[in-house]
């Protein structure tokens, strides 16, 4: 785990007492700390010593500060911080979302899921309800949350394989990526049902991941192993796609929307996009492996 200098990128302070291999990266502001998932030394759908660990990381003091052991669960990966307080976390192999209390990184409740393909998934801005992408399932899972708790109410099935899920900060939907080939597709959160699917014409492969900017203004759709990322405004539509490094993995938007930050795991480099003209202004150098980035605020 690096920690960048917001403004030049420079590392500042690298962690690496951490098990084969953390993925993912959630922060939390209120505890001034992190969870970084321990999912495993393999990939997704192919994880044969899958991890059963959450890396607690310190913020403040930029160091690990302990480990929550989610055994006999395996493979956690993505975790998102709800409403209510609590984290709600992936455990892939184990067809399980884990319900933690960041106070006291303590499991307070386990919901379990119908597949075990559940790879990432997106909590809506009401923090009522919970959604997970089972990508080679083909379908989405939603499961209604209420205080720590939650049950399964609804299954969606889609065309294809799916890889990447967000949902709309301002807006009554969900997207998500197609597996099979360049397009988003756009699901009605209130009534579970795939509305449309949008082709991403700078692409010639499928994407990936998916993320909104914190305030919803903002949609970025990176690329598959692809160098390519498409931009979108809060209402889908579309602002451009624009060339990046080898292999981009996930991004992030600075905290003005400004600034759009893609990690190229293979180039080991960022890509640093102005927003406003669509351009990589610079491309900094972080090492081979960059996956996941997040900005924090420093009390």
């Amino acid at each position: 785990m690096l920690f960048l200098n917001p403004e030049t990128f420079a590392v500042e302070r690298e962690l690496n007492a951490f098990p084969p291999r953390p993925h993912e990266l959630l922060i939390l502001p209120q505890q001034h700390k992190a969870y970084v998932p321990i999912f495993g030394d393999g990939i997704h759908g192919d994880n044969p010593h899958p991890g059963h660990k959450i890396a607690v990381i310190d913020l403040l003091q930029r160091q690990v500060q302990g480990f929550i052991d989610v055994s006999p669960l395996e493979s956690p990966h993505t975790a998102r911080l709800g409403h209510d307080g609590y984290v709600y976390q992936c455990c892939e192999n184990s067809a399980t979302i884990l319900v933690i209390d960041p106070n006291s990184d303590t499991i307070i409740n386990k919901i379990a899921v119908p597949s075990h393909n559940t790879h990432r998934l997106a909590i809506l801005p009401s923090g009522r309800k919970l959604f997970t992408d089972n990508e080679e399932d083909a379908s989405v899972t939603v499961v209604e949350l209420s205080g720590g708790n939650g049950k399964v109410i609804d299954t969606i099935a889609m065309p294809g394989t799916i890889s990447g899920i967000a949902a709309s900060p301002i807006s009554a939907f969900i997207v998500a990526t197609d597996g099979e080939k360049p397009g988003l597709h756009v699901l009605d959160s209130n009534e579970h049902r795939l509305v449309k699917t949008l082709p991403l014409p700078g692409h010639k492969k499928s994407s990936q991941l998916v993320r909104f900017s914190e305030d919803g203004s903002l949609l970025v759709v990176i690329g598959d192993e692809e160098p390519v990322i498409s931009l979108f405004d809060g209402e889908l539509n579309p602002l451009g796609q624009i060339k990046v490094g080898n292999k981009p993995m996930d991004g992030c938007f600075s905290p003005d929307n400004q600034t759009l930050l893609i990690a190229n795991e293979d180039d080991g480099t960022l890509s640093v996009i102005d927003i406003a003209t669509l351009n990589v202004i610079a491309t900094p150098a972080v090492g081979r492996g960059c996956e996941v980035l997040s900005y924090f605020a420093i009390p």
